[in-house]
């Protein structure tokens, strides 16, 4: 079934809904999550690792499949499905909720997994339908999406910060509705142009295709490295230990753990918006994620100092700002570089980095912490990340590389 007649100049701020409708509860899932694993169920440091580890780890599995199947299939259809099952798990949560006693640990890895696989497939598919609906500014198509992405999870960050007021099945049950809602918006987009014709390989031969037009792109690799530095580096520290800072150092709960992320996202949010509206005067994106990243891991150095909460918050909004310039050119670099035939495989190994880093680095640091302490914890992701830095500047040409459209 085809989506109805839809004209290219309006798809786009369709799209942009749909894209709204599932980062929204995202971000109520990102504070409501580990609020459940660290200050309800009041688990350790290593637990909380894992946990996080489970809602990230499918990643390693599923990004790469669903990467392949979007590069095979129709994506508007197949992400109409994933919108379907990404309403289940918050609504089965609910219910258990709603039995007196009835929440725990493994129920909650049991949860982290099946919304991590859905949202595995649901990316890249996402990502492919992005260029046929851009309308000729692919670059600023990427900004707008990716600030309208983190404004959505900025947005569910607020709904969750009541949880200690209301609970956690109210918003699980608006996580669910939105969900359900998106699918109206994406049954609107029209369906992208067809895949020529071809002879598929086999499923690691087709990932192993994607995994080489990456290494053979002097802009891609360099790029992806990068990126999974900041999975490993940034987002395992950033989703394992943050909570862990809010809880016991300086005593907060839900409301204190949602200013902390809604200073990172709003500030990636602004630098994303600034970047829609400057996309094509900076060809030196390389360059740009280069220093951005570079700034992580002196905010995080500063984070391991545990500075009075304002300040801890402050630094979270200065980290914004570098992932939002990350996050936005190193998305425009690959969209523009790779090609059409394996754009989704090559932006699910975009996404790869951040979802399956992440999970390795909730585990890795989530493991410090419970033996060496929260600032040692954050002080040795930083220092590896800039090792990871100065190899990549000094094996390829990523501070002087030009991309243009």
């Amino acid at each position: 079934m085809s989506g109805p007649a839809t004209s290219r100049p309006n798809a786009f701020p369709v799209y942009l809904l749909g894209l709204a409708s599932w980062f929204v509860p995202l971000g109520i899932q990102m504070v409501l999550f580990p609020w459940l694993v660290a200050v309800v169920l009041h688990m350790d440091a290593f637990a909380v690792g894992v946990a996080q580890a489970a809602i990230m780890a499918p990643s390693l599995l599923f990004l790469p499949l669903g990467g392949l199947v979007a590069d095979r299939g129709n994506p508007r259809r197949l992400l109409l499905g994933y919108h379907a099952l990404y309403a289940m798990p918050p609504l089965a949560l609910a219910l258990v909720l709603m039995m007196e006693g009835g929440l725990s640990y493994p129920l909650l890895i049991a949860y982290g997994v099946v919304a991590g696989s859905i949202g595995a497939f649901a990316v890249p598919t996402r990502d492919a339908l992005l260029p046929a609906l851009a309308q000729g500014n692919l670059a600023r198509a990427v900004a707008l999406a990716t600030a309208l992405q983190f404004g959505g999870q900025l947005l569910g960050i607020a709904f969750a910060s009541s949880a200690d007021r209301f609970g956690p099945v109210p918003l699980l049950l608006l996580h669910a509705t939105l969900v359900l809602l998106g699918c109206l918006a994406v049954w609107r987009l029209p369906d992208p142009p067809p895949h020529p014709p071809a002879e598929h390989p086999g499923f690691w031969r087709s990932v192993g295709e994607g995994v080489s037009a990456a290494a053979r792109s002097d802009q891609i690799w360099p790029v992806l490295l990068l990126n999974f530095g900041v999975g490993i580096f940034y987002v395992g520290p950033f989703m394992a230990l943050l909570p862990l800072a809010v809880r016991d150092n300086y005593h907060g709960g839900a409301q204190e753990l949602a200013y902390v992320n809604l200073a990172f996202w709003a500030a990636t949010i602004l630098a994303a918006m600034a970047f829609a509206a400057l996309a094509r005067r900076f060809t030196l994106r390389g360059r740009l994620i280069g220093i951005a990243v570079a700034a992580g891991s002196v905010v995080l150095v500063a984070l391991a100092s545990l500075p009075p909460f304002p300040v801890f918050v402050a630094l979270n909004f200065i980290w914004g700002l570098g992932a939002g310039i990350t996050m936005t050119q190193s998305r425009t670099v690959i969209q523009i570089v790779a090609p059409a035939t394996h754009r989704a495989r090559l932006m699910s190994l975009f996404q790869l980095g951040l979802g399956g880093g992440g999970p390795i680095g909730a585990l890795i640091t989530g493991t410090i912490c419970s033996i060496w302490g929260l600032q040692v914890a954050m002080l040795v992701p930083a220092f590896a990340m800039m090792v990871l830095i100065a190899v990549v500047l000094a094996r390829s040409r990523i501070w002087s590389m030009r991309t243009v459209e």
